[in-house]
């Protein structure tokens, strides 16, 4: 006999529907996924703020060298090296 659809596939489909197995529960809802990192702390602020003046005390900063990569990006230009990414990752975890 088909079903309401008269489709196989689908009557096929929904006598696959199974029900919860034994005392099976459904799972409890999340309270909230922002609570787990915690809020920010002006501490945790102070220290990305130092760390950017760690760098650019550095003379890391290439201002010439940011505005070509700017206008690259701009044009559809600008090619990511995978492989490139990945050897500067490594070298720089040790």
């Amino acid at each position: 006999m088909k079903g309401i659809t008269g489709n196989p596939v689908l009557d096929a489909y929904g006598r696959m529907a199974v029900g919860p197995v034994g005392g099976a529960r459904p799972a409890q809802p999340v309270e909230s996924v922002g609570s787990v990192a915690g809020p920010s702390t002006p501490a945790a602020e102070f220290s990305i703020s130092a760390g950017a003046r760690d760098m650019a005390a550095s003379g890391r900063f290439d201002a010439d060298k940011v505005e070509a990569l700017k206008s690259q990006i701009a044009e559809g230009q600008f090619k990511i090296n995978s492989q490139d990414v990945a050897r500067r990752m490594l070298d720089a975890l040790g």
